[in-house]
């Protein structure tokens, strides 16, 4: 285990003084109010991502995989929130949960997407196609994915920026079987990951992307078309990380020790993705500002989710 830095002990001990004086009135509100400011980058709570970067440049140089997957999981773990702007619905998936898949179970996509969702709609275009198209990926026969093929085939066409237009052709080419397009758009995807300049030094370090679309190609492919998949040749994908995450030997845990009284933040480790959840918000919105589409997108259910977690930590605590 990493020890916390004296200041990060200092910042949540401040956060959890303030929820208990001013915010809070229940146990399971305190809970919320700790947990969405952990996920909220804004408010400060996590590590300093320093620490995690020297921890997992060591791992990588030591190819010690199983280090390396707990320091992706403590990261990515983390960065899973689902408070998006309200114009966004599950889109979201394509974003955070597929870097999530290079160092957790396979089978929570399935939480992330279950099958009861329509089709992502309402959000980032690059983000709406590539959650469209795993989502055919995932639910075969169940959508309209030649209208999903469509639309990703006029996105990849687009002037968009090359990594994405990269990552929804990745996934387009596991629907489609493609061996050779997936293989050069991983490529394309290592070699343009570090250029993307909002990404923290963290982040840049290994395209987690690309460890996550190889393992939803493992899982999706037939076996005959996935042995003619090139691995891309980079120094933001580690080949022999990639085999390694085929075993599958995950340790739900943080690098970091959260004790009491900070132990839901471990719980939040612990358990699994809660399942994805939306509603039409404006549905019944009679406000004249509001259009027709708007009423009728969907949009996610941020409480639904919360509430989840929330029933595991309480059940885990009291």
């Amino acid at each position: 285990m990493l020890e916390f830095e004296k200041e990060h002990f200092e910042d949540l001990n401040y956060y959890r003084n303030s929820a208990l004086e001013e915010t809070v009135e229940t146990d399971r509100e305190y809970h919320r109010h700790m947990i969405g400011g952990w996920h909220n980058s804004s408010v400060g709570l996590f590590v300093k991502e320093d620490a995690l970067l020297d921890e997992l440049k060591a791992a990588a140089k030591a190819k010690d995989y199983g280090r390396m997957q707990q320091i992706f999981f403590t990261y990515n773990k983390r960065e899973l929130s689902w408070h998006f702007p309200e114009s966004c619905d599950h889109c979201f998936i394509a974003h955070s949960v597929i870097p999530y898949l290079c160092c957790a179970d396979y089978g929570e996509i399935y939480n992330a997407c279950p099958e009861d969702l329509p089709l992502a709609a309402n959000g980032n275009p690059m983000l709406v196609n590539a959650t469209s198209l795993l989502q055919c990926i995932l639910y075969k026969g169940k959508y309209d994915e030649q209208t999903v093929i469509a639309n990703a085939e006029k996105y990849i066409a687009s002037k968009d920026g090359k990594w994405y237009r990269a990552y929804v052709a990745c996934f387009l080419a596991i629907l489609k079987e493609d061996a050779v397009m997936l293989s050069d758009n991983l490529q394309i995807i290592c070699e343009n990951h570090s250029r993307r300049g909002y990404l923290t030094a963290f982040a840049k370090f290994h395209c987690q992307y690309a460890y996550g679309l190889v393992v939803i190609a493992r899982h999706n492919l037939p076996e005959d078309i996935f042995d003619k998949v090139r691995l891309p040749e980079h120094k933001t994908f580690d080949k022999g990380y990639m085999e390694w995450l085929y075993a599958g030997e995950f340790v739900r845990q943080s690098v970091y020790n959260y004790e009491a009284p900070f132990e839901e933040f471990d719980l939040v480790y612990e358990m699994p993705l809660p399942k994805t959840m939306i509603h039409q918000k404006y549905l019944n919105e009679d406000r004249l500002i509001l259009s027709s589409r708007e009423k009728n997108a969907y949009y996610i259910d941020d409480e639904a989710m919360d509430a989840q977690v929330l029933d595991y930590v309480m059940e885990a605590l009291y």
